[in-house]
């Protein structure tokens, strides 16, 4: 029982960087973001649609399995060592979004935003039951950052094109 605990605790807090005694959530980000970089630029790995899609439903049903269970290993509604969910959500940001450095960047900055700010209807997500609302305030603020970030690169490039 005890090393399903360890693995539970190890999932949730993402190896751990969840116990960063500073801005974890930001931390959980930060690490997909520097995962995709690396994968992006030292790697052959090419992300399709499809595999992308999978990614994410993966992630955020881990996330929602891992969370549920967070709950009573950490004796809190929404323990901030739990970053898991975090991750899902960033992962969202880039969906079809054309991986460059800049746009990881900024990707980045939209999500936390969205996860820190919590318009509506992100924080009425917060309100669904357990696991559930731990993971999908963060899987909107995925959703919005990924809309704002194809809006902003659609700009840019009518933009562009113009000049």
């Amino acid at each position: 029982m005890k090393f399903v605990r360890f693995i539970q605790k190890t999932v949730a807090s993402l190896f751990f960087l969840g116990y960063f005694p500073w801005m974890p959530g930001t931390i959980g980000s930060a690490a997909v973001v520097g995962a995709l970089w690396f994968l992006r630029y030292h790697t052959h790995v090419a992300f399709s649609p499809l595999s992308w899609w999978v990614g994410m439903v993966s992630l955020t049903a881990v996330s929602i399995a891992a969370s549920s269970r967070s709950m009573e290993i950490f004796k809190a509604d929404d323990p901030q060592q739990v970053i898991i969910d975090e991750c899902a959500g960033q992962f969202i940001t880039f969906f079809l979004a054309p991986l460059s450095l800049n746009v990881l960047v900024l990707g980045f900055l939209l999500f936390r935003f969205y996860d820190i700010v919590k318009p509506y209807p992100i924080y009425k997500m917060e309100e669904l039951e357990g696991g559930i609302g731990i993971t999908m305030d963060d899987v909107v603020a995925g959703v919005f950052a990924n809309v704002s970030l194809m809006a902003i690169l659609a700009g840019y490039h009518f933009v562009k094109k113009l000049l």
